[in-house]
């Protein structure tokens, strides 16, 4: 876990960038990490969020934004565990952390190591700062909003800084280090433009490093800078600054002395221009500064084709190139280049020796001579070399030089493991722009004020090319064609034309379909028919065994080809075992697809999902009758969970694919899948997530389905599915419909447990609809269960035919179910509460019989609720309890039951105890925020404001 508040507040685990949620949630997380591990009081909180207008529900707010950062960060954690990385104080929250996790925590803890080093060893020291300082890659909270941004929290940490950087700046003057803090300085100078104290210790940085007309040049942008937006004159640390410069000539280069001066040695300058355009990559950036430190530095830059790598490499070589006197090297090595092969390192080495003087007929014809030469002629020189478009390690490793000195940047499509493992090489995988990077470049490339004149048609333009700055700059190009090209004219044309075509016919051979085609010719046949096919996979992401089945191969064999597409950067290892690719090479492998793939891939994706998730859901759900979907297509290895924690945690995983699926599926016109689908969805969202809301849409698309099919004992199935989900909102006229139509269904298809199940659920909305029934609701409901009875009453022990569950099990389920609304006619007729009690106890020792636990957590529930109507508070306790013995497998019935124990707790004065259970109603809820978890809380509310 890595968290981040100097510069833009960030969050990585295992590598992986966090999604931190809204600003105002991402501004709490800042507040906590601005504190250094120390306790935020609530109304500390509050102010940096709201000012002096905080909202009326502030600070249950402020509880929900903690319970999903807790869930963000760390989502393995129980919610009810009050460990963790995010903890309660007295008065608010802390965060628990050390100098591993935090940024701020780790340059405090190097700021104070190199302050003691410095005294003994300056290099030491020196070099400590560096990395102190490299922390930083923006003023803090950088991406809060502005009135967040300015509060004291944050702005405090930028004086820290600042404070920080101007002492070691002035004690590096002094000791002649000042070269190694100046992109420290540079930075800051950028981040705070009108700090004098800043831009002074830049300017004496810069001429101490031999840069003075750098330092001339600076002071004349500062000075512009104050008269033109502030209207003053520079103040006496930047007026003598300036005259230390005046009155210094530039130093004169000590010359090179050489013991046996070789052939005559020229500087070579091979570096291609710098992009004017260029723009973000701050953290990058600064990631190269650092790793550039190593006594002989090697660095791969890696990404999809385009992402912007040799723009990357080619800014820092810029940036860099002074702190290499003897000259810089380049050469493109045509890796994946769409029409000449790769060059070979021969040819390589020929081109750099000559540029380093050494003629071409002096030199060696063997690779290994050639090579032995190179590194000869580098031997005591400092010279950036800048290797581009790299096809492998092999092609790279003759062009490294041999002694300290040098520096290497490779850019590849390739992941160049061998040059990690044998030259230790360190990588920089280079991701796409993020949405406001890709904002800057277009203000860039067009101008500030066009683009920021049409900000909806740039922000739809970004969202079409998904960050990828090759696309972003074919977007830029064509707008510049003409004056009359507006983004809003180039945003209608991307939307009118069809996935990749809207990035062609701007540059020839450059657009994004030809680039990405550099990379796809490299793949084995193997390796190309899954990217294909991976291509047609309707979901965002894919799990390895997902991809498995997809390919029609096992396992191991998937492996291997998902790890040659993911050294070629078409695909990116999300976490082990999970891959995803860029929407647009998404769009390009399926242009791919062949005509014979397409429909077989669609096959297996469905029949993966699908069976894996009847199979779950047989395990999380095991009160259900077992379904049978068929048998999955060939190739297909469905997962088969072990347990109902491992089939939750799949399901978790691949949620949104499988809704993916269903679309899929639909749009194919696929009716029976959505059906299947419906059925192992409501086994994971129905009584153990919750999720009713979820629940209602999937359905009601299998209905449709099941309509068009005129697929009778389906349309049963979802009505009643529908209407438990509405009956569980309290829509209880949309819940009594729903059973009517399941009533109607059953007698069309003379299906007496259908009709009965349809008539039991009648009976529930006139008996359980938040009050206490009245009479006639409770005679009209007992007469509904008389019906159903009636209709099981002869149905025999065999199975239906063709039917999906045993109809001798639901026939004695509906008898215990009736039991209940018997019970309350008695209770209504008679007063007799135990009598009724009797009756409900009958229908549990039903349910007991034919091991339904769930039914029978439910009739002591009722038990309870009957007790607790009459006052005997004292019985519905025993009751509640061991309905919450059974039920406490569901979540949310298990709060139901605990809500109703803490209320007959309280009617008999134990306050403590009904808090107790209340408080443990709130745990199981915490951080769910669908709707039925906001009504319950909101029932805990209402019963705690009642007892005040």
């Amino acid at each position: 876990m890595w968290l981040q508040v100097l510069g833009p507040v960030r969050g990585r685990r295992d590598g992986v960038e966090l999604e931190l949620g809204p600003p105002q949630q991402r501004t709490l997380l800042a507040v906590l990490l601005a504190a250094a591990g120390e306790p935020v009081g609530v109304p500390t909180i509050l102010d940096v969020l709201w000012g002096d207008a905080p909202p009326v529900a502030a600070a249950a707010t402020v509880q929900q934004y903690v319970s999903r950062l807790r869930k963000i960060i760390e989502p393995d954690r129980a919610a009810r565990d009050q460990g963790g990385i995010i903890r309660r104080t007295a008065g608010g929250y802390q965060l628990a952390v050390d100098e591993s996790q935090v940024d701020l925590l780790r340059w405090r803890g190097l700021i104070g190591r190199a302050h003691h080093i410095y005294q003994t060893d300056k290099a030491a020291g020196g070099a400590l700062f560096r990395e102190a300082f490299a922390l930083w890659t923006g003023p803090a909270a950088a991406n809060l909003p502005p009135e967040a941004r300015e509060h004291p929290v944050f702005t405090a940490l930028d004086r820290e800084h600042v404070m920080v950087l101007f002492e070691a700046a002035e004690d590096a003057l002094n000791c002649g280090y000042a070269a190694g803090l100046l992109p420290a300085l540079d930075r800051a100078a950028g981040w705070h433009p009108f700090d004098e104290g800043l831009h002074s210790h830049l300017m004496r940085a810069l001429a101490a490093a031999g840069r003075r007309a750098d330092a001339l040049m600076r002071y004349r942008e500062v000075r512009e800078r104050l008269v033109g937006e502030l209207g003053i004159e520079p103040g006496p640390l930047l007026q003598a600054a300036h005259r230390e410069l005046l009155a210094e000539p530039d130093p004169a280069p000590a010359p090179a002395v050489r013991e046996n001066p070789g052939p005559a040695l020229v500087r070579p300058a091979h570096l291609p221009a710098d992009l004017g355009s260029f723009s973000g990559r701050d953290v990058e950036l600064d990631r190269l500064d650092s790793l550039a430190e190593a006594a002989m530095p090697l660095v791969v830059v890696g990404g999809l084709g385009g992402v912007g790598k040799t723009a990357l490499a080619l800014r820092w070589a810029h940036r860099v190139m002074h702190d290499y006197p003897d000259g810089q090297l380049y050469v493109d090595l045509r890796g994946f280049a769409p029409r000449n092969p790769p060059l070979e390192p021969v040819e390589a080495l020929h081109g750099f020796l000559e540029a380093l003087g050494v003629p071409r007929g002096n030199q060696p014809s063997t690779l290994d001579g050639l090579s032995a030469l190179y590194r000869s002629v580098l031997a005591g020189r400092k010279i950036l070399v800048v290797l581009d478009n790299a096809r492998d390690d092999e092609q790279v490793r003759p062009l490294l030089p041999g002694t300290a000195g040098c520096a290497v940047v490779v850019t590849s499509r390739s992941y160049l493991g061998g040059l990690a493992v044998d030259e230790g090489a360190r990588s920089i995988g280079l991701d796409v722009f993020s949405d406001a990077d890709a904002y800057r470049y277009l203000r860039s490339r067009l101008g500030k004020e066009r683009v920021d004149a049409e900000p909806e048609a740039a922000v739809e333009i970004i969202e079409v090319c998904g960050g990828l700055p090759l696309a972003l700059a074919i977007c830029a190009a064509w707008t510049e064609r003409s004056p009359a090209f507006t983004l809003g004219t180039v945003a209608a044309e991307i939307r009118r034309r069809a996935g990749l075509d809207a990035f062609a016919g701007v540059a020839s051979g450059r657009d994004v379909r030809a680039v990405f085609s550099w990379s796809y010719r490299r793949l084995t046949p193997g390796a190309a028919e899954l990217f294909r096919r991976l291509g047609m996979h309707p979901g965002a992401d894919v799990a390895l065994d997902t991809a498995a089945s997809v390919a029609g191969r096992s396992p191991a064999d998937t492996l291997s080809l998902l790890g040659e597409l993911t050294d070629a950067h078409l695909i990116t290892e999300l976490r082990p075992g999970r891959y995803g690719a860029h929407d647009l090479v998404r769009a390009y492998a399926a242009e791919l697809g062949q005509p014979d793939e397409r429909e077989e891939t669609l096959r297996r994706t469905l029949d993966h999902y699908l069976h894996s998730l009847i199979a779950g859901a047989q395990l999380v759900n095991p009160l259900r009758a077992p379904i049978d979907p068929g048998t999955p297509a060939d190739g297909v290895r469905p997962l088969t969970p072990r347990d109902p924690d491992e089939a939750l945690a799949w399901y978790g995983e691949e949620r949104e694919n499988i809704r993916a699926a269903m679309d899929a599926a639909e749009q194919h016109g696929l009716d029976p899948y959505l059906w299947y689908f419906a059925w192992g969805l409501n086994g994971f969202l129905m009584d153990q997530l919750g999720r009713w809301d979820e629940v209602i849409p999937a359905a009601r698309r299998a209905l449709a389905a099941a309509e068009r099919q005129h697929s009778l004992w389906w349309r049963g199935y979802l009505h009643n599915a529908l209407a438990i989900c509405h009956h569980r909102f309290g829509d209880f006229a949309e819940a009594y419909r729903q059973w009517s139509l399941a009533v109607k269904v059953g007698r069309e298809a003379d299906d007496p447990v259908r009709t009965a199940v349809g008539l039991a659920g009648l009976a529930s909305t006139l008996t359980d609809h938040g009050r206490w029934p009245t009479g006639d609701e409770i005679e009209r409901a007992a007469a509904f269960a008389d019906e159903a009875v009636q209709l099981c009453a002869h149905l025999d022990s065999e199975a239906a035919p063709g039917r999906p569950d045993s109809y001798t099990v639901r026939a004695r389920e509906l008898l215990g179910i009736s039991c209940e609304f018997f019970a309350l006619r008695i209770l209504h007729r008679t007063g007799d509460v135990e009598a009724a009690a009797a009756e409900l106890r009958r229908g549990i020792d039903i349910h007991r019989s034919v091991d339904n636990w769930a039914r029978e957590g439910w009739g002591w529930e009722l038990v309870g609720r009957i007790y607790q109507h009459v006052g005997k508070d004292a019985e519905a306790i025993e009751a509640y309890e061991r309905s919450l013995a059974l039920m406490q497998r569901w979540q949310w019935s298990g709060i139901e039951v605990l809500v109703s124990l803490a209320a007959s707790h309280a009617r008999l004065g134990d306050r403590a105890a009904a808090g107790r259970l209340r408080a443990r109603a709130r745990r199981l809820a915490d951080g769910v925020y669908h709707a039925y978890a906001d009504q319950l809380r909101a029932r805990l509310d209402a019963y705690e404001s009642a007892e005040r």
